[in-house]
């Protein structure tokens, strides 16, 4: 649980600064203010983003299954790995399937 929690620490501080970026560069973006940097922000921290959230959600919600059980292999850490996985191939599929045309 501790790993989980470690995991769950940094993801979480990660996680908010990296959806500040994204939605203070969707903002200029939007407002065409500084657009060269926004529209680069934007290309380049979609992937990571995503990657981010998917460690700070899935860590979350193996913390909220494993919150009173003791340290040790949980078939729903499984679970909830691939599902993340699988969901993170997804995104990176979409993002280079359909590129951006900004």
């Amino acid at each position: 649980m501790n790993n989980a929690k470690n995991l769950h620490d940094v993801s979480a501080v990660y996680f908010f600064i990296l959806a500040f970026i994204y939605v203070f560069a969707a903002l200029s973006l939007r407002n065409s203010f500084v657009v060269d940097y926004a529209a680069l922000a934007m290309r380049v921290l979609d992937i990571p983003f995503a990657m981010v959230s998917l460690m700070y959600g899935a860590s979350s919600l193996y913390m909220q299954i494993n919150s009173n059980e003791e340290e040790g292999t949980n078939p729903w850490i499984m679970v909830i790995f691939a599902i993340s996985i699988l969901l993170f191939g997804f995104v990176v599929f979409l993002n280079f399937a359909f590129p951006s045309q900004l």
